[in-house]
């Protein structure tokens, strides 16, 4: 975890619960990879040795356990992971809100009133969403689980199908996550620097509108705030262009690494596979890593940009 994060989480609080919320999630992916990788395997089975009217059995008994993990993760953990989200972003607020009244009248004085606004609201629900939110840090440490599990099983499965199937994955995911993620960060955080004198623009249009008259400089407050829009949208699309990047190559290397395994699957079965229904189950297991690979770098993607709401967050609440 970044360190950053890990202050954040001590400081307000909320620690132990987000620990306890991480582990009661985990086991949720494989779980639900071994569930569709073995009936997937079953379906091919009975149909080829002609036992179908074991089908409907079989589609009710996966239906059940289907039930009962989705049940869990909608009660169970859902309850624990609603609370610890409302715990995190209720003692960020206060601690920030505390921590600005705290301030001297120089130090508020010395910071436009719109780095406060922005600090106590917009960083607090980045900051929160770099743990909680969909395709963050939580859904990330979930893939990871997933990730390794799903390659034990296939190595044990099949040793060469499972190189063919990586090979095509790994060297994508490393390009993604080291070399077209990396400026995301940057780009959100010239766009959240570009927010703060936005607000603080149109505070200005505001609460001086009469000065402004007065002056006519209505059209010359009107042009900064134009400039500092575009600049926002600017540095966004820049972000949202590499994130685009990054799904187009992982959607690339999943097409051809799963024909790859298709073809020398249909060549081993019988030798280092045992039939078909064997192949498709290590497929699903395939396709379920692939997804879990997305998850990874799409959520180290959207961590790189909430992680400027964190260390904005922590200028405040963290006393060096």
């Amino acid at each position: 975890m970044n360190k950053e994060v890990y202050r954040m989480l001590k400081t307000s609080g909320v620690w132990k619960m987000f620990l306890i919320m991480l582990i009661l999630r985990s086991p949720f992916d494989i779980l639900n990879s071994v569930l569709t990788a073995n009936l997937m395997q079953s379906f091919i089975r009975m149909i080829e040795n002609k036992r179908t009217e074991n089908l409907w059995t079989t589609v009710a008994l996966f239906f059940l356990f289907t039930i009962l993990l989705f049940g869990y993760n909608m009660t169970v953990w859902s309850t624990i992971a609603v609370k610890a989200t409302v715990k995190l972003q209720k003692n960020l607020r206060k601690t920030v809100f505390e921590k600005i009244m705290n301030l001297s009248s120089e130090e508020l004085a010395g910071s436009h009133k719109a780095n406060w606004f922005t600090r106590l609201n917009n960083d607090v629900d980045k900051a929160c969403g770099y743990l909680t939110s969909p395709l963050n840090y939580m859904h990330m440490m979930i893939a990871i689980v997933n990730l390794v599990i799903s390659s034990v099983i296939m190595i044990f499965m099949n040793l060469e199908l499972y190189i063919i199937g990586v090979s095509f994955l790994l060297p994508i995911l490393a390009i993604n996550i080291l070399v077209i993620s990396r400026k995301i960060s940057v780009y959100k955080n010239n766009a959240q620097k570009a927010l703060v004198e936005y607000t603080d623009l149109i505070d200005v249009a505001i609460k001086d509108k009469e000065a402004l008259a007065v002056y006519d400089a209505n059209d010359f407050i009107l042009e900064k705030m134009e400039k500092k829009s575009k600049e926002i949208l600017k540095e966004n699309m820049k972000a949202h262009s590499r994130a685009s990047l990054c799904n187009t190559l992982y959607a690339f290397s999943g097409m051809i690494g799963y024909l790859f395994v298709l073809l020398k699957g249909n060549d081993i079965i019988g030798k280092g596979i045992k039939d078909l229904g064997a192949l498709l189950k290590m497929t699903q297991y395939r396709s379920r890593t692939v997804m879990s690979a997305n998850c990874i770098y799409t959520s180290v993607n959207n961590m790189r940009g909430s992680l400027v709401g964190v260390k904005r967050v922590n200028e405040v609440i963290i006393e060096d």
